[in-house]
Order: structure tokens, then C-alpha cells, then sequence
């Protein structure tokens, strides 16, 4: 007897429809005040008669923007009904959409979920002007930080600049340092308030940095507290060394089932900081603004916040939305500024965005004080000391090229000039109040790497009349003037650094005429054979004589300092 069996049909549900939850096509759909009342349409709920089975496939993954330009407009995303939706600037209209395309593409708005910072809202009012806007943000950090005027006025410039970073090529970056209770974790809160949208944190990985700023259409910052290990982090060190220059990216492989592609991450953006100490990274601070803190009395503490100070500041930070909507072609003002390099990457966008304003002069000329106040700080560097002392020997020298110098008059002069004590059993290390231990190869690696300095050894007679060998530098004297000029000195010799073609015989003639009559310079090695002694500088430091040590010689002929004589004797020469 053959046996039967009956399949059950599966009845058709909601769920299944493709219509199901489509405010255009179910017939069943409710929508009250623009929501969907779900109790209409359950997905367990048998279908009607106008039922269409889903397609099988894979559902596309959304896209999502904070940011950019759609075939509507320029747009950014917000909250509006307690819904994610964009802002879009249609003409001299503002509209609130769902989603927006650009080039056949749909994007959708990102959910609380999905960003760091708490969404934005739609300002309705009319912006107020640049002018308004600065002093709106600038009188809460006046209400809330008890720091000089001129870093409110400051921080107050770097709000804005938030707001138009994709305009820039440099960006500043602002490290508030100070002791506990000194307010510096309040700016980092008021600068999480009012930036463009920031990413708030402490100890965050390098990788979490370069994969928010994965947008470059939306470009955001980076607030950081705490971040006093943070030159332990190599690779975070990099990203902030590079991303204050727009362009600057992250490679990174992305290997996949079938196919291995090379991603790049932005890691340009505005970035600010905040550590009870600033961390002694080569490379690091030049990057930023330094802000000192120090305990104050600010008229309102942190602590004190209420919803007013809460809803004022939610309203400032919608305004600064919508006014980067209305000027997204406004070009941004180029002032003429004196500084140059580093310290005009750091200060430019900053009188570029105040420039018209009331606050210009006072930015402007607090950018002047800065310039003197960094070069001061530059010089006082082991580096800024290496290159007062290499720059004063070199303007002594009455030829060119410079012969080489030697590096034992280099080790001494440093000494002199740091007020430095150098310990007879360690003749290689000299015991600074400013730098600590200075050795000898901490010094020769600055001459080698900041002042292009090429070692060489020469032989010289001692004071016994025997052949020694000593080191030496050789520089040259273009690259040695730059790198003077960076520190603020200046390279001064008897005679030019390059000569015309047509006058190359008559100066080269001239010259050896100079080598033959002029005494040689007094910081060079003197070459086996060709000895010239003087009889009223120290061989050994080449400073003048006293009067009364002018004609004391040793053995061989040479005058000498008695300092001089017992540190050659203690073996300190090199």
C-alpha cells in the first residue's frame, strides 16, 4: 500500500511581504504625526489580498554622512523630532530630509549610536554674523576659564576654525598643561561643546583616531585628556606630528576573501590636549599653541553647569552648524603676515579666521610676542647652544671654506657657554643645572644632524712635539648660514660664500694671496708641517692671553693657559 503524505502550505504573513512597513505601497500602513503605528501592521499578521513576496538577496548596507554636498545641497547631519535626519541647505533655504543622493548613491543620516558627540539640532533663527558668533563663544570661556585674555580671545578663534578646516592647509593644535584644579580639563569640556564635531577621550588608540577621521568630507577633532605617556604611543606621536598638514593620511592593508586592497586613512584635524605636564618629544610641541594653567577663580565652575548653561550651549553649537552651511563658498581671508615657517603653519589659519574682526590687532600682535618668545625658547635648546657656539667660531675665520674645527674647542666653549663642570674620571660628560648630562656623542650627533657637520680626524703635534690625532668638523658654510638664521644668528665672514665665473681667477688668485699673509683662523687644526703658533691666544681654547701669560711657553713653542695646560694633561682632549 503506498503511502501518502500532505505538505502543509505556509501561510503568507506581513513579514513576508514586500510591501510590509512601506509607507507608499501597504495598503494596511498607519502613520500618525509622521510615525508608523506598528500595532496596524504585525509581521505575524496574515496577509491581504495584495501581497508580493520578497525578492531573496542580500539586502544593500547603508551608507551613512555626517557631512558634504548631495544633488540637493551642501548638508550635515542632525537630530530633528528625536530622529536622525540631515540638514540641507537647498539655495537660501534650509530643508530637513531623510536622506540625500549624490551621484546615484543614497545616503543616510548616522544615528546617537554611531558618533561620539551629542548630536546636533536644527537652529532656526537666523545666524548672527562672524563678529557676534566669536563674541557668543568667546564670553563662555570668559564665564567658565580663568586664564589671560588673550588665550579666551584664542581658543574662542579655534572654535571657529573647527567649522571651516577643509578651507585650510595647516591647522593649529592647543596643549593646555597645568597643575590639578588648574582648569584645563574645562576648556577640553567647553572645546567638546562648541567644536565641530569632536571625539572626546582619554588614552585613545592611534587606530581609533585615524578610522574617525576615515571622512574626509567631515572633517572633526580630536580632544585628548590626560596624555601625559603619550610619547610611550609611537604611533600616535606620528599621527599628530603629520596631521596638522592637510593631505596627511594613514596607510593601512585590508586583506579580503579574494583580494588584498591598500586603505588611507585621514589624520588631518584640528587636535587639543591636556596633561598636567607637556611631554619632551622631539618633533611634538612644535605642533602645538601652549596654553599654562594655573588655579583660578572663574565666575562659574564647571560643577555648576545647569540646564540654562546646558540649552545656551546647545544653541550656540546649532548656530555654528548652520553657519557653516551659509558659508561653505566663503573664502577664507589671507592676511600678510611676517613669521614664517613652523610658527606661521600654527598662527596663520588663526588670524585668517579673525581677520575683519575686532580681535584681529590683539591676536595679531600677541603673534609677534610669540615669535620672539619661541625663538628665545629655541635658542635655549642644547641645539640652540651648539649653534651659538659653532656660529661665533665660524664668524672668526677669515677664509672659505671654513678649515675644519676641532671638536675638543667646540666641547669647551659649550662648557663655558652652559657653565658646565666636567668630572676628571669622566672627561666625556659635563654636569649642566639646565640639560643635566651633556656627553660628547650627544653633542657630536647635533652637529652631524642639525648642523650637517662631517667628522674628520686631523693630525697635530701635542705639546711634547709628538703626532696626534684629533677630531674634527668640517661644515658647510651655505646650509651653516640657514641653520643660523633659523636659531637667530647670523653667519658673518671676511668673504663671500659663492663667486661669479668671470671673477673665479682673480678670486682664487686673491685668495691664496689672503692664506699666505692672513694668520689661520684660530679655531682650525692646524695640518702636520704647516703650524702657525701664536703668541698671545691659547693654543688649546683660542682665548686671548693675559698680559702676563703672553710669552709663557711650553717645551714646543706654544703658549698656553694653566687651566688649559692641566685639563690637556687630564685628558680631556678628545
Amino acid at each position: 500500500m503506498k503511502r501518502t503524505s500532505t505538505v502543509r502550505k505556509k501561510e503568507k504573513t506581513c513579514g513576508d511581504c514586500a510591501k510590509y512597513l512601506n509607507r507608499d505601497l501597504c495598503p494596511r500602513a498607519e502613520y500618525k504625526d509622521g510615525k508608523q503605528n506598528l500595532v496596524a501592521c504585525l509581521p505575524g499578521d496574515s496577509s491581504c489580498k495584495e501581497f508580493q513576496k520578497k525578492k531573496k538577496g542580500k539586502k544593500p548596507k547603508p551608507m551613512y554622512k555626517d557631512s558634504g554636498v548631495s544633488d540637493q545641497g551642501p548638508f550635515e547631519a542632525i537630530y530633528h523630532n528625536d530622529l536622525p535626519a540631515f540638514l540641507v541647505k537647498a539655495g537660501d533655504q534650509f530643508e530637513v530630509g531623510e536622506t540625500v543622493t549624490h551621484n546615484g548613491k543614497t545616503f543616510q543620516p548616522k544615528d546617537m549610536k554611531r558618533v561620539p558627540y551629542q548630536p546636533y539640532g536644527f537652529f532656526k533663527s537666523k545666524v548672527p554674523s562672524r563678529e557676534e558668533l566669536f563674541w557668543k563663544v568667546r564670553n563662555e570661556f570668559h564665564s567658565f576659564v580663568d586664564v589671560e585674555s588673550v588665550w579666551k580671545d584664542l581658543l574662542a578663534a579655534c572654535v571657529l576654525l573647527t567649522y571651516q578646516q577643509e578651507k585650510l592647509l595647516t591647522v593649529p593644535y592647543v596643549f593646555v598643561y597645568g597643575d590639578n584644579e588648574s582648569g584645563k580639563s574645562t576648556v577640553l569640556q567647553l572645546l567638546k561643546f562648541l567644536c565641530y564635531r569632536p571625539m572626546y577621550g582619554v588614552t585613545v588608540p592611534a587606530a581609533d583616531i585615524y578610522g574617525y577621521l576615515e571622512d574626509v568630507d567631515s572633517i572633526g577633532c580630536v580632544l585628548e585628556d590626560e596624555v601625559q605617556g603619550i610619547r610611550k604611543d609611537i604611533d600616535k606621536i606620528k599621527i599628530y606630528k603629520a596631521g596638522y598638514k592637510e593631505g596627511a593620511v594613514v596607510p593601512r592593508t585590508i586583506l579580503t576573501q579574494h583580494d588584498r586592497i591598500i586603505k588611507y586613512y585621514n589624520t588631518f584635524s584640528f587636535k587639543a590636549c591636556a596633561s598636567e605636564r607637556i611631554p619632551q618629544v622631539k618633533g611634538f610641541r612644535e605642533r602645538f599653541i601652549e596654553i599654562s594653567m594655573v588655579e583660578g577663580f572663574p565666575e562659574k565652575e564647571w560643577t555648576d553647569v545647569t540646564q540654562e548653561d546646558l540649552k545656551r550651549l546647545c544653541d550656540l553649537r546649532n548656530m555654528l552648524l548652520k553657519w557653516r552651511l551659509l558659508t561653505k563658498e566663503w573664502q577664507l581671508p589671507n592676511p600678510q603676515v611676517s613669521m614664517r615657517g613652523r610658527l606661521k603653519e600654527l598662527w596663520k589659519p588663526i588670524l585668517q579666521i579673525t581677520s575683519n574682526l575686532t580681535v584681529y590687532e590683539t591676536l595679531a600682535n600677541f603673534v609677534n610676542e610669540q615669535k620672539n618668545e619661541r625663538l628665545a625658547a629655541k635658542q635655549n635648546t642644547l641645539e640652540g647652544h651648539v649653534v651659538k657656539i659653532v656660529t661665533e667660531i665660524c664668524n672668526k675665520v677669515e677664509v672659505n671654506p671654513i678649515p675644519p674645527i676641532r671638536f675638543q674647542t667646540i666641547w669647551l666653549r659649550l662648557a663655558e657657554d652652559l657653565d658646565g663642570r666636567i668630572d676628571e674620571k669622566k672627561p666625556h660628560v659635563m654636569d649642566t643645572s639646565e640639560f643635566w648630562h651633556v656627553t660628547k656623542n650627544k653633542v657630536g650627533y647635533r652637529l652631524r644632524e642639525i648642523l650637517s657637520g662631517k667628522s674628520k680626524t686631523v693630525r697635530e703635534k701635542d705639546l711634547e712635539g709628538k703626532d696626534v690625532v684629533v677630531k674634527a668638523y668640517v661644515f658647510n658654510l651655505e646650509k651653516l648660514r640657514r641653520v643660523a638664521k633659523k636659531y637667530g644668528y647670523e653667519i658673518v665672514t671676511k668673504l663671500p660664500s659663492e663667486q661669479s665665473s668671470e671673477g673665479m681667477q682673480a678670486s682664487n688668485s686673491t685668495l691664496k694671496h689672503h692664506e699666505k699673509n692672513v694668520e689661520k683662523s684660530v679655531d682650525a687644526p692646524q695640518q702636520l708641517g704647516k703650524l702657525s703658533y701664536s703668541v698671545t691666544t691659547c693654543w688649546l681654547c683660542h682665548e686671548l692671553l693675559p698680559k702676563d701669560l703672553r710669552n709663557c711657553t711650553v717645551e714646543n713653542g706654544k703658549t698656553c693657559h694653566i687651566e688649559c695646560l692641566k685639563s690637556l694633561r687630564a685628558g680631556r682632549t678628545g
